[in-house]
């Protein structure tokens, strides 16, 4: 009995520790893919994913140097989205024709992206500025601007809500991210994180290859329904 006893109590001390782990982020460090055409700031560099359970945090710490260029995250976290930055024409502002890939008809990268990675928000992590942006195709000034804050250097990071990429607080959700580097005038680099591209660096056509799934956190109470179960679970083994 007293064995059995002990098993319940630390078993209610594990779900003590994960109820109280809950309230805070869900951390996710991804790795540059090893490319250096622009210098490897994003390259050789990380991206820290964090949440708290309603916003989010995107965290580049540069990989050689400060960042000169533009990292452009897509973000696929509702249905629908696209599949190429074909129709992205807005050349407004530097962090605008980042995103698009645009500065010109005649300077122009357009991205394709992967089955399976169809983005509807973009985060752009520029030298000075950060900016949370809606996908719309179109010419100067489509882009939803939605959010955004000054940059002092590396590290650079933007905190969005969740409800602006359209997700639930506190819902354990999940969205598809991958990251490019590109100048402000759209000429596009090799480096990339969070997933990885193919293409020739410049104002020429790009594949992504790959990208990454980040899973929020779910609210304490789903977390600690769940561990109380696995009490019971574990209450009722020790008994037979």
């Amino acid at each position: 009995m007293k064995l059995q006893k002990t098993g319940v109590i630390s078993a209610v001390l594990v779900v003590m520790a994960i109820s109280a782990q809950a309230q805070y982020s869900n951390p996710a460090t991804l790795s540059g893919n090893g490319n250096t055409g622009f210098g490897g700031s994003v390259g050789n560099g990380t991206l820290g994913i964090t949440d708290n359970g309603t916003s989010v945090t995107f965290t580049l710490n540069s990989g050689a140097g400060s960042l000169g260029n533009d990292l452009v995250l897509y973000i696929d976290s509702v249905a629908g989205g696209f599949s190429s930055t074909a129709g992205f024409n807005d050349n407004a502002d530097g962090g605008r024709s980042a995103v698009s890939g645009y500065s010109s008809a005649t300077q122009q990268s357009i991205l394709t992206f992967a089955s399976g990675f169809a983005p509807n928000y973009a985060v752009d992590i520029g030298p000075t500025y950060a900016s949370l942006f809606g996908l719309a195709n179109g010419g100067a000034s489509s882009l939803n601007y939605i959010t955004g804050t000054g940059q002092t250097g590396s590290p650079y990071s933007l905190t969005v809500p969740l409800v602006d990429l359209g997700l639930t607080a506190d819902a354990g959700q999940s969205f598809e991210v991958f990251g490019t580097l590109v100048s402000e005038s759209g000429y596009r680099s090799d480096e990339a994180i969070a997933g990885n591209d193919s293409g020739t660096q410049g104002w020429n056509p790009f594949t992504q290859t790959s990208f990454v799934t980040y899973t929020t956190v779910p609210e304490p109470s789903t977390i600690a329904l769940g561990a109380a179960g696995l009490v019971t679970l574990l209450a009722v083994r020790r008994r037979h």
